[in-house]
């Protein structure tokens, strides 16, 4: 697989095997261009998290995040992709005047005319006793995701933001009451989503000034275990599921000062093509600025940046 300190050079790096990785490599092999994907772990990212996948197109029956994870890897395989796992990138450096990409992965120099980075990001965590052995069976972070899985049950939501209220109100469609657990004084996400869940009455209640110091339960979520900042005091609070909304972390830290980035790390891309800053290089998925977070559209995104290179790679005729 690699010769020497070096790798062959490919026409396409796909540096992250998510849903974003394995689409854009399905559609670059498809056009017959050398594609190598380089995965830091085991195919699939965040939706190996998922115990149960009901939004992805083609599957009118719940599929396993991890059962999808291995459809999507045969099928860049069967379509010729090379599939690196174990191979974290720590290094990228864009050598114009060559007219390659290097990506560098341990000591092992893998060259690429083109890449795209697939990277994702990772749901920021409570870091509690419970929440790791109990996510995908009642501790979820995507409540788009999710949320009819709770309907008519009680569910807690962790954040205070925009995103967990939105999320919330969201899960209130399915769910029969919230319980907030928010570390700040109050929400504190914009008044028009407060005043929209003030509107649900007694099926939102909160606990604000407050933090979740364990998720409870055996084989599935029974109950977490919620202490006040400010006394100390605990209780705990039943309830059939936890949404855990304090932001997203973007993989991106060995990108800083080599493609442009927001002020949260995330990879800035032109809205259609998709191109970061950098020439030859776009991204694709959770770690791109204005990603929509979902399965469906990492996969979107992966197929437009595959389909962009196609065409930046086209031979031109003589001018």
């Amino acid at each position: 697989m690699t010769e020497g300190p070096d790798s062959a050079a490919c026409d396409v790096l796909i540096i992250g095997a998510g849903i974003a990785g394995l689409s854009a490599a399905i559609y670059s092999t498809r056009e017959r261009l050398c594609t190598r994907v380089l995965e830091k772990q085991i195919p699939g990212g965040q939706i190996l998290t998922t115990a149960r996948v009901e939004n992805y197109p083609g599957f009118p029956e719940p599929v396993g995040g991890m059962e999808l994870a291995d459809r999507l890897t045969a099928q860049a395989r069967r379509f010729g992709a090379e599939i690196l796992t174990q191979s974290a990138v720590t290094r990228l450096e864009p050598r114009q005047d060559e007219g390659f990409i290097d990506a560098w992965a341990g000591q092992v120099r893998h060259r690429g005319r083109t890449v795209i980075l697939a990277v994702g990001s990772e749901y920021r965590r409570l870091g509690v006793p419970g929440e790791k052995r109990l996510t995908g069976y009642g501790v979820s972070y995507c409540g788009t995701c999710d949320a009819p899985f709770y309907r008519g049950k009680h569910v807690v939501v962790v954040g205070g933001g925009n995103t967990a209220i939105d999320e919330g109100l969201h899960l209130l469609k399915f769910a029969g009451r919230l319980t907030y657990v928010v570390l700040a004084e109050r929400f504190t996400g914009a008044q028009i989503s407060i005043d929209s869940l003030s509107r649900q009455g007694d099926r939102a209640a909160a606990h604000f000034s407050s933090v979740v110091s364990e998720v409870l339960g055996e084989k599935k979520v029974e109950a977490v275990r919620v202490r006040s900042v400010k006394t100390g005091l605990e209780q705990v609070v039943p309830c059939d599921g936890v949404f855990v909304f304090i932001g997203l972390r973007p993989q991106t830290e060995f990108l800083r000062g080599v493609v442009d980035l927001d002020g949260e790390g995330f990879i800035r891309t032109h809205a259609c093509t998709l191109r970061t800053s950098v020439a030859g290089v776009w991204a694709a998925g959770d770690a791109r600025a204005g990603a929509l977070k979902q399965a469906a559209t990492a996969a979107g995104d992966g197929v437009v940046a595959a389909l962009m290179i196609k065409e930046h790679l086209r031979p031109r005729p003589p001018a």
